[in-house]
């Protein structure tokens, strides 16, 4: 079995917030104690993303549940990433919830690092299996976080990626945005909306190194090119023209029409740029459009929103993640049930409800983790609502490429080894823009690595 390389690293250290409320929680097995009937705590770690933010606020207010004593983390995404891994490769109980995405689970699902999830739900008294209503779960999510038939994790919530544009500032220029765009078109737009005289950006993408952060965008802007990273027989493709093409196209956008500090900026800063009003277009996850149309926004009511743009390949080019949670095997019994408690509720009909409460916007509410979520008033009429189901609906995780591949996975490779591979890149990517390397030392690095990559993990006969 293939296995993750645990790389320790330096955290640095996040708030821990102990949780408690008036709304007792009414979705698990019961209360959960210690062998020795002590109340049991809790640690939990989540990335420092919006709707994850909002979770922590809604569970001080109002999740509460007998004999248990919940510690929440908010870490950086990338911090989270390395420093989860890290845990669950090396068996260890710093947390006894994970959250992770479709990449993990199902590589950490077939290492033993996550508990199945089948028993906990056998478990459940009819009234509270009711409650949860596990069918109502967008099953295309559900099934990305299982392994053969069995639930590893539940999904927070889900996203694919779409392009998201100001159409103030589109209609100042007397510029259209199409429906479904080619990448050559988004370049042209995003050069006459950009006017660094006015502080106006052109267009901004994630441009931080990280196989989750500028490797999310930039692997489908390959996907879109026709580019993929690997031949039916593990013979690393990078040096080829469509590649080339992708990683052009990804330079020439941020370099002629993006955000001043390229490499700086994650989902975050993209965000807050968007939401000053001073950024033409943005292509990111479906899950960043509810804080753009949040009261605090200067674009709420101004985003219009369409499809990933497309290339050589012409069908849906779009990524296709969820933020899940699931239980560390290594916790102790007591602790594992506390954890699948929360799980529910954080998962459940109630906790969406609570986030429309918090938020009638619908900004704090997990979006594509439940079917009926799209069915509430509030939430159905959200300006991004109907082009996020769209995406999602068209978005096909098993064929990411034009030409036949060996593998899944839509912004990633899924295989153990892309973690790390998938991080060089993205650093070899971010030498590339700002002109540390040539085009020809980038794709020869990338394509070296990606070979090295079939070869030690035994992919390449």
């Amino acid at each position: 079995m293939k296995r993750f390389s645990a790389v320790i690293v330096s955290v640095t250290c996040a708030a821990l917030f102990v949780l408690s409320g008036t709304q007792a929680f009414a979705g698990g097995a019961g209360e959960a104690k210690s062998a020795a009937g002590a109340p049991v705590v809790i640690n939990v770690a989540f990335a420092n993303n919006p709707i994850s933010q909002a979770l922590e606020k809604i569970a001080k207010e109002k999740y509460k549940a007998p004999g248990v004593t919940v510690n929440f983390a908010v870490l950086p995404e990338n911090d989270l990433r390395q420093k989860l891994t890290t845990e669950a490769s090396t068996g260890g109980t710093t947390y006894d919830m994970f959250y992770f995405g479709p990449y993990e689970a199902n590589n950490w699902a077939r290492n033993g690092w996550l508990e199945n999830l089948d028993p906990y739900f056998k478990a459940l008294p009819a009234d509270k299996a009711a409650w949860y209503d596990k069918a109502d779960l967008i099953q295309g999510m559900l099934g990305s976080v299982s392994l053969n038939g069995s639930p590893y994790a539940l999904p927070f919530y889900g996203e694919s990626s779409f392009i998201m544009y100001n159409k103030e500032l589109f209609a100042a220029k007397g510029l259209t945005m199409p429906d479904a765009p080619t990448w050559d078109q988004i370049y042209e737009l995003a050069k006459k909306i950009n006017d660094p005289a006015k502080g106006i950006v052109g267009m901004t993408m994630r441009g931080a190194p990280g196989w989750g952060m500028s490797g999310a965008p930039f692997v489908t802007i390959v996907n879109a090119f026709g580019g993929r990273f690997y031949d039916m027989n593990w013979n690393a493709t990078v040096d080829t023209p469509e590649q080339r093409g992708a990683w052009q196209m990804y330079k020439k956008i941020l370099r002629e029409a993006g955000q001043k500090d390229i490499l700086s900026y994650t989902y975050n800063e993209c965000i807050a740029l968007m939401q000053s009003g001073n950024c033409g277009i943005y292509y990111d996850a479906t899950s960043i459009a509810p804080p753009l149309e949040s009261a605090g926004s200067a674009v709420k009511g101004k985003v219009g929103y369409v499809l990933p743009p497309h290339q050589k390949m012409t069908t849906n080019t779009a990524w296709l993640w969820n933020w899940s949670m699931g239980i560390n095997p290594k916790s102790t019994a007591a602790k594992k049930q506390a954890v699948f408690d929360f799980m529910l509720w954080a998962t459940s009909k109630d906790y969406v409800k609570m986030s429309l409460e918090l938020d009638p916007t619908g900004s704090s509410t997990p979006p594509a983790s439940r079917s009926s979520t799209y069915k509430l008033p509030a939430y159905a009429s959200a300006p991004y609502a109907t082009m996020t189901l769209k995406t999602l609906e068209s978005t096909d995780f098993t064929k990411p490429t034009l030409e036949p591949v060996p593998y899944v996975g839509l912004q990633y490779i899924a295989i153990p080894e892309f973690a790390d591979a998938g991080t060089k890149m993205t650093q070899y990517l971010a030498d590339y823009v700002v002109d540390k390397i040539t085009l020809d030392e980038a794709i020869k690095k990338t394509n070296d690595l990606f070979n090295q990559v079939a070869k030690d993990g035994g992919y390449k006969k």
